[in-house]
């Protein structure tokens, strides 16, 4: 409970926000992970302290938008299947053998903050710094704030500080599972015109984007400079993703490549990623004390 020692007192201050091990709400054997449930008449999410992983968002009336695997773990230091797992400092695999995607999504973060806004809405606000374990896997010192505001949409804000003294690369994605009866069945909207880089197999090959994107067996391309919003649209209806400050989407499903993968196999068919952020060639160059902010709307 290190992470709510300072804090954990103000929470009763908070109408519809508070702390409950993820057994309660999953269940599964042993401690699991402390999650951050924040409710109010508007909508509710649900977030793990490590990682600052949102998994679940469902405005009033509405359905779950996020998709958690269930298959998915709860362990200190494995990443959750599902939700909105946050990628950096880098995303995909390191050429050192690093953790894919980064360590911040396996750090346990410190809650910073609670709010009830005037609006009817609910934030909270979560921080991670540099420790001896990230020093060893990316030497640059760091502030990580990301903030998750709860109403009829959930608006999240992700801002990493580069407290170093010299400029470093830094990749970063917003990688949302969403919730979808039957991915073979819906399209992706936002995307056309962009170009693809289809990653599957590791070709990286290079196209535009014509019409929607439909998902046709495996599926992972970077699509790059992108507008503002894609449309994720199914039989349960259309959800929207906004982000006016990133310039990269990503959209993934295994197909049946599922199958090799433990916590997916053969729930593959219920979501879809799309994610925002910038990574490849959109990926930034920090320099010292400069700030990288990503924001992004779910809406349904």
């Amino acid at each position: 409970m290190s992470s709510l020692s300072v804090f954990d007192s103000r929470l009763a201050d908070v109408a519809g926000v508070s702390v409950v091990p993820s057994t309660q709400l999953v269940g599964g054997e042993g401690e699991g992970l402390q999650v951050l449930v924040v409710e109010n008449p508007l909508g509710r999410a649900a977030l793990t302290l490590q990682g600052a992983h949102v998994l679940s968002f469902t405005p009033a009336g509405g359905r779950d938008l996020l998709w958690v695997s269930p298959l998915a773990t709860y362990v200190p230091g494995k990443a959750v299947r599902g939700g909105i797992p946050l990628c950096m400092p880098w995303f995909g695999a390191h050429p050192e053998g690093f953790p894919s995607h980064g360590f911040a999504r396996t750090a346990l973060w410190t809650l910073d903050s609670a709010a009830a806004l005037a609006d009817g809405r609910t934030s909270v606000t979560l921080v991670l710094t540099d420790s001896e374990a990230t020093l060893k896997v990316w030497p640059h010192p760091f502030r990580f704030v990301f903030t998750v505001i709860v109403g009829k949409a959930l608006d999240v804000e992700l801002v990493a500080e580069h407290k170093g003294n010299v400029s470093v690369k830094f990749a970063a994605a917003l990688h949302s599972y969403f919730s979808v009866p039957d991915v073979a069945q819906i399209e992706v909207g936002g995307l056309d015109g962009c170009t693809r880089i289809n990653t599957v197999g590791g070709a990286n090959e290079r196209t535009v984007q014509h019409g929607p994107v439909k998902i046709v067996d495996t599926h992972d391309s970077v699509y790059l400079d992108v507008p503002a919003e894609q449309t994720i649209s199914s039989s349960a209806g259309v959800t929207r993703v906004y982000s006016a400050d990133t310039r990269t989407a990503v959209v993934w499903n295994p197909g049946d490549h599922s199958r090799d993968i433990g916590d997916v196999r053969e729930h593959f068919s219920g979501f879809v990623c799309v994610e925002r952020g910038d990574v490849f060639d959109n990926a930034r160059e920090l320099a010292p004390g400069q700030q990288y902010r990503a924001t992004m709307t779910i809406s349904g």
